[in-house]
This record gives C-alpha cells, sequence and structure tokens, in this order.
C-alpha cells in the first residue's frame, strides 16, 4: 500500500514504481549527489595530503574526514541548502559546508585547499563517474544478469520445443521455442561481456581543463600523474585531455550499451506478445488478477507490455544523451547540467522494465499442443526441403516446380504426402521432424 506522500509524487519512478526503483536512490538522488561531491572532496583534500602539496594529516584527521562523509544526514543536506539559497552555486555551497565542518576540527588550518584549484566539474565529473560505477556494480549488472539467467533456463527447457517459425508474419520451416529464445539470450550476453569490464572516466584538471591554478602556485608537482593516480584511486580511467568539463564520450557509450540492450528486449517483449496471442505461449492464472474491467476471461500480457514501454522511455533518455551531452558550447555551458540529474531516471526505467520482463517470463509456459496443431496445419513449409532435394535428384527446375504446386496454399498431411508420393525419402518428412539443427544451435548458443 503507497501512503498519501508516494501518491503525489510527479515522476512514476519515485511514486507508482518506487518498491523497484528506490535501489537506485542511494546513487542518484540529490542526497546521494551532494554525498559523492563531498567525498570527493574530502579524497582530494587528502591526496593533497598524500603527495605532500599540503601538510600531512594525521591518521586521526583521516578518520575525522571518512566521518564527515560517512555520518552525512539530512540535516547536513539542508544545511548545503542553506548555503546554496545564498550563494545560487550547489558545489560553492558543499564546499561552504566542508568548511563549517571542518572549522570545528584540528584541520582549520587546510580549509584554504578545501576545492583547492578545482572547477566544480572537477567535482561534479568525479561525483557522477562513481555515481554510475557503483550503481553499474550494485544495481545494473545484478538486474540484467538476473533476466538473462532466467531467459536461460527457460531457453534450456525449449530447446526441443518444435514450432513453426514465421519470416514475415507467414509461416516458415520449422524452429525450436529454446532456438528462438538462445539468440536473444546471445545477443544480450555479448553486451553483458562488454558492460561488465566497462570503465567510466573522470578528470581532475581546473577550469578549463589546463591545470592553470594548481600548475602556477606549485609548478613543481606532476599533475598529469597527481590526477591519473587520484582518479585510478577512485576506480576510474583518467582523461587528462579535457575543456572545463569531460567530454561525455565514455558516459554516451555506456548509455548507448544499455540502449542496446533495451532494444533487443523491446524486441522480445513483442515477440512474446506475439506468441500469447497466438497461443504458442500460455499464461498462468491468478485467480486475483483482473485481465479486464468488463471481460472476465482475459488473462493479459501486461508484464511485457509494461517491460516495453519503460524499455522505450529509458531509451528516449539514452537517445537524448547522445545527442545533447556530445555537445557543449565553448568550453562548456550549463544546460548539461539538468539533463545530468535524469540519468537515474533512465536507469529507473531500465530496472523497471527488466524486473517487468522477469515477472512476464516467470509467468508463461510453452504450449506443445497448440503448436503440434499449427505444425499439422503448415506442411507446405516442407516446401523448402521439397524443393532441394528435387535440386540434388537433376531437377534444376526443382524450386518452379514446388512453387507452382505450394505458392498461398496450405497443406494438411495428405496432400502433401500425394505431392511428393514419387519420393520415399520425402514421404518420411514430417513438419516436427525438420527442425534442422535449431536445438544443437540453441545449446551452443547458451553455452556462452
Amino acid at each position: 500500500m503507497q501512503n498519501d506522500d508516494s501518491l503525489l509524487n510527479l515522476s512514476p519512478v519515485d511514486g507508482r514504481y518506487a518498491s523497484v526503483t528506490h535501489v537506485l536512490r542511494p546513487y542518484f538522488s540529490e542526497f546521494a549527489l551532494m554525498k559523492y561531491r563531498l567525498q570527493a572532496e574530502c579524497l582530494y583534500l587528502e591526496w593533497l595530503s598524500r603527495w605532500k602539496v599540503i601538510r600531512l594529516v594525521k591518521q586521526k584527521e583521516k578518520i575525522i574526514i571518512k566521518n564527515i562523509v560517512r555520518s552525512f544526514s539530512f540535516d547536513d543536506a539542508n544545511r548545503i541548502k542553506v548555503f546554496e539559497d545564498e550563494t545560487k552555486h550547489d558545489v560553492k555551497a558543499l564546499e561552504y559546508f566542508l568548511k563549517e565542518k571542518l572549522e570545528e576540527t584540528t584541520l582549520t588550518d587546510l580549509l584554504p585547499f578545501v576545492h583547492f584549484g578545482l572547477t566544480s566539474e572537477d567535482v561534479n565529473t568525479l561525483s557522477y563517474a562513481l555515481m554510475l560505477k557503483e550503481s553499474h556494480a550494485e544495481v545494473i549488472l545484478p538486474a540484467l544478469s538476473s533476466v538473462l539467467d532466467l531467459l536461460h533456463t527457460f531457453a534450456s527447457a525449449n530447446v526441443k520445443s518444435v514450432m513453426v517459425a514465421r519470416t514475415h508474419g507467414q509461416p516458415a520451416v520449422p524452429t525450436t521455442f529454446g532456438k528462438e529464445l538462445a539468440v536473444f539470450y546471445a545477443r544480450v550476453k555479448k553486451l553483458e561481456n562488454r558492460l561488465a569490464t566497462f570503465r567510466f572516466e573522470g578528470k581532475l584538471n581546473g577550469a578549463v581543463g589546463n591545470y592553470n591554478a594548481l600548475a602556477f602556485v606549485f609548478p613543481k608537482v606532476d599533475w598529469f600523474r597527481f590526477s591519473k593516480e587520484f582518479i585510478s584511486s577512485l576506480g576510474l580511467s583518467s582523461n587528462l585531455v579535457t575543456t572545463q568539463i569531460i567530454p561525455s564520450d565514455n558516459w554516451v557509450e555506456y548509455f548507448q550499451l544499455l540502449a542496446e540492450v533495451n532494444t533487443i528486449f523491446v524486441g522480445l517483449c513483442q515477440d512474446m506478445w506475439q506468441y500469447i496471442s497466438q497461443g504458442l505461449v500460455v499464461l498462468k492464472r491468478d485467480p486475483k488478477q483482473v485481465g479486464s474491467s468488463t471481460m472476465p476471461h482475459k488473462v493479459n500480457p501486461i508484464d511485457f507490455e509494461n517491460a516495453e514501454g519503460n524499455l522505450s522511455i529509458a531509451n528516449s533518455y539514452f537517445e537524448l544523451y547522445t545527442r545533447k551531452l556530445l555537445v557543449s558550447r565553448l568550453q562548456r555551458d550549463l544546460s548539461d547540467s539538468t539533463v545530468k540529474r535524469t540519468i537515474g531516471t533512465a536507469l529507473g526505467h531500465t530496472v523497471l522494465a527488466w524486473k517487468s520482463l522477469i515477472k512476464g517470463l516467470e509467468k508463461i509456459s510453452f504450449n506443445p499442443e497448440a503448436a503440434r496443431t499449427e505444425l499439422n496445419a503448415h506442411w507446405e513449409i516442407l516446401s523448402e526441403a521439397i524443393q532441394v532435394y528435387l535440386k540434388i535428384h537433376g531437377d534444376a527446375k526443382g524450386y518452379e516446380t514446388v512453387k507452382t504446386a505450394t505458392m498461398g496454399k496450405q497443406f494438411d498431411a495428405k496432400t502433401f504426402r500425394r505431392l511428393v508420393k514419387k519420393f520415399p525419402s520425402l514421404a518420411k518428412l514430417t513438419p516436427a521432424s525438420y527442425s534442422g539443427l535449431a536445438k544443437k544451435l540453441a545449446e551452443l548458443a547458451l553455452q556462452s
């Protein structure tokens, strides 16, 4: 049961679907962004000390710094908002908050080195990169793995389930249901492998990407190495050549991988919807569920429909990021800032779609009786076998001969056998036995 507050949320990601998408709040809420910024600032201060740019930060003082991040609370976030109301600048507000915290400690002499030589985008870039990296590891990859595991199980159970394949919507030669699912599995598995090794980029190089202030006051410091090692310590890849903002190519590449996964899943949802419509796949009945407000008999493929809708919403955001984040006027403009704040929404719709897809797959079963009925109603799908058989036995016009006899017609077993009565090898064929290497191909795909 939702409380009154959730019923007032403007976005369904935080309202209707919050029970699923709440797992992303620790990474992409405004509170989370503040905390990641605070973490970046504190780690940078410690790194300056490690490199002896500033005095040594003692072990007890490191604990103080860590506790500022660890104990970050809603009261702290509201304090930052007070500073932001005055400064009209969210990163500067966080800087003032951190200095206020440090004033109460033995680190007061280091206040001038908070946010030292940085631009806001150094902090923002590292924050968003960490948000993406950690949510990727803790939420996105596990969610995708759950879909693939279920798809693998379902495909494996149906590698022998022969059915009529359709090309252009028309009956084609037979395949197996497991092979059809294995194709989707193999496609997404390749993308999962690429996502598993994906590394996010960060930058730390000042106002226009040239280390101007840092190189001016500390010219003997190897700022390239400082930047590389600091960013690497965060589990990120360093991009040294940037403007004020990091080129978003790396992040867009990640979003495009997710969009490709989502688009493949759109195809899966649509195919499952078709199979259910044709009766080849059956939905489990839930006596408490209602399929229609007026037609009591209905059991709808609502989970696949919900998944398709949310996949499309997520991909509309990912497409926006491709158009918007790769372009910035001169050194930078601020229009990217509000766009980046929607990343959690895009990932929210993605996770929501994948969860719906899982629910849909858990509710279905293959209908072998319907598959047999359809196979037995379409013996004309063996015309391929006839024409290739005739060709290898000397009939150069085998295709044309079979076309004349079968095109646009629907055959039953008796009609087929009359057509091939002169050829004993063909007479033994049935639609159910003509699935080629579908089973072996499915098993091969599912080994990946």
